[in-house]
């Protein structure tokens, strides 16, 4: 017997984790360079995570910095849906590993000093909404205190 197709509520989730996946593989290209033009950003980010990424942006850019690496976004899990709205959203939590993802001088390439006992494996939760092109990721919040 053939698995049966996804609910529409399953087949939401499942788009909104993806789109989340997708803002988390889309920021470190733009903190790479450092820059939002040239990344897929804007088509999964609105509101309070893209203001966040343009300032990180413009931060690394004042200070000379890029990021190499990428973190590692493990188990997103849906953890609440309110599929029934005018505008559908779902809360996101997942847990971020920022260890393989290094902040370094854009000039020499070497690391930027890190505080020492900074938390580097920790939960994130995220508000993504179904716009009309998309589903988007509105706020991306760590939870440093939360390790994972």
């Amino acid at each position: 017997m053939p698995p049966s197709p996804d609910s529409p509520e399953e087949a939401a989730k499942k788009q909104a984790v993806a789109a989340y996946r997708a803002y988390w593989a889309e920021l470190p290209k733009a903190y790479a360079v450092p820059a939002i033009e040239g990344t897929d950003l804007k088509r999964y980010t609105a509101a309070e995570a893209l203001a966040k990424a343009t300032a990180g942006v413009a931060n690394l850019k004042t200070l000379g910095q890029v990021m190499t690496g990428a973190p590692v976004l493990a188990n997103p899990t849906v953890t609440a849906a309110e599929l029934g709205k005018k505008t559908p959203n779902v809360t996101i939590s997942a847990c971020l590993d920022v260890l393989p993802w290094r902040v370094v001088k854009k000039s020499t390439g070497k690391p930027a000093p890190l505080p020492s006992g900074r938390v580097t494996k920790y939960v994130v939760t995220a508000l993504v909404e179904r716009w009309s092109d998309g589903w988007k990721v509105l706020k991306s919040t760590p939870h440093g205190d939360q390790p994972c």
